[in-house]
């Protein structure tokens, strides 16, 4: 995949995961909101990064990448474009 389609990507799925009340509540899910407003529990956000890996063929947590320090979807995507470009590298 393509780095330039990975934002749109993240944002589909955590678009997907979201209930249809919590995205008329947030609005537009854009690369400056913050992971912590979405609302997702532990499961849901477990669920979104299994799906993310699948979907772009990339974890970027797997050699010890620091999740926890992400705070925003535009970071969640850049940890999978770092991911992507580093496998392409190898």
């Amino acid at each position: 995949m393509l780095t330039t389609d990975v934002q749109p990507a993240v944002v589909k799925e955590i678009t997907a995961l979201l209930d249809e009340d919590a995205v008329d509540e947030l609005g537009e899910v854009t690369s400056e909101t913050e992971l912590s407003a979405l609302g997702l529990n532990s499961l849901a956000f477990a669920r979104l990064i299994i799906k993310l890996e699948t979907l772009l063929g990339a974890d970027p947590f797997g050699g010890g990448g620091d999740f926890i320090a992400l705070r925003t979807v535009g970071a969640l995507a850049q940890a999978y474009e770092q991911a992507l470009s580093n496998h392409a590298g190898v």
